[in-house]
């Protein structure tokens, strides 16, 4: 399933889009719950309108907390296997804890993840902005769409995948892929120069077939990127580069704040690892523990 708008379920069907709706008591069943990127049974009819059947067994699920105070949960996609998470050198400037979250998102759902710097051409080193990231054994690539900069290095990328761009307002990521798919012209905007932040253009998920490459979804900016059901102790890891460093604290359950000998804050003054990502997790780390206090 391509995208939902007003009860009519786009589906890409070979080379064919229809819009479809949901069969009466299957609506009843499941409307709250197909997703773009959902595999669906189609039927046909005869006065040239199709309806939705089945929904096929899932591969995986992206889950998020519902913004706010709220302690819900929101689907976003199904079947997914990749998040790319786009941040923006400038413009809105770049915000290394906000894509750390993003990031450790991905973790949380047990997905494959990379990072994309785009409009790297707004300043002069984009590659430090990348380099916490690459560091902890991520995919990184520096894009920049009025140079077109290394966006075959993004095809690349995306190719063979379900990938999910995700990512801050007004970063670029339509963008991004109306370069990578000519004709595709997603709605873009530009940055708010009362709160330096993105506006919103993507208002809703939506799939995209980029090329021969495979499959993205588009999700809108997201202001508001909370965990949900993360227990404190599976905070670290969703830091990938902490795991080695972790094996040489002084205690088994170190949690690299201010205990002795953790070779984690070792790590970050022998620049191992980057002193935003330490930051980062102890931000949520935090976060995690002030959440289990508030459901037990």
């Amino acid at each position: 399933m391509l995208s939902c708008t007003g009860g009519v379920y786009r589906v890409r069907l070979d080379d064919e889009i229809l819009e479809t709706t949901l069969r009466g008591r299957f609506k009843q069943e499941r409307a709250s719950r197909v997703l773009v990127g959902d595999r669906v049974v189609v039927r046909e009819h005869a006065d040239g309108g199709a309806t939705i059947e089945e929904l096929l067994p899932r591969q995986s699920v992206l889950k998020r907390r519902t913004p706010g105070k709220s302690r819900g949960v929101r689907n976003v996609a199904a079947n997914v296997d990749r998040i790319v998470v786009v941040g923006a050198a400038r413009h809105p400037d770049w915000d290394a804890h906000l894509i750390d979250r993003f990031v450790v998102v991905a973790e949380v759902n047990g997905l494959a993840t990379a990072v994309v710097v785009n409009k790297c051409d707004l300043v002069d080193d984009p590659e430090l902005l990348a380099a916490p990231y690459a560091r902890a054994g991520y995919p990184v690539v520096l894009t920049s769409v009025p140079e077109r900069r290394n966006l075959e290095a993004l095809r690349g990328l995306l190719e063979g995948h379900v990938s999910l761009f995700t990512g801050p307002t007004g970063v670029g990521k339509s963008s991004l892929l109306n370069v990578l798919q000519p004709g595709l012209e997603l709605r873009t905007g530009s940055v708010s120069k009362k709160s330096h932040g993105g506006r919103h253009t993507t208002v809703a998920a939506e799939m995209h077939f980029i090329g021969q490459c495979g499959y993205v979804v588009d999700t809108p900016g997201l202001r508001d990127v909370g965990l949900w059901g993360v227990e404190p102790l599976e905070v670290a890891l969703a830091f990938p580069e902490f795991s080695a460093h972790a094996q040489r604290c002084r205690f088994d359950n170190c949690r690299h704040m201010e205990e002795p000998d953790c070779a984690v804050v070792e790590a970050v003054s022998d620049g191992e690892i980057a002193e935003s990502r330490l930051a980062s997790y102890r931000c949520l780390l935090e976060e995690a523990l002030q959440a289990a206090r508030q459901w037990n």
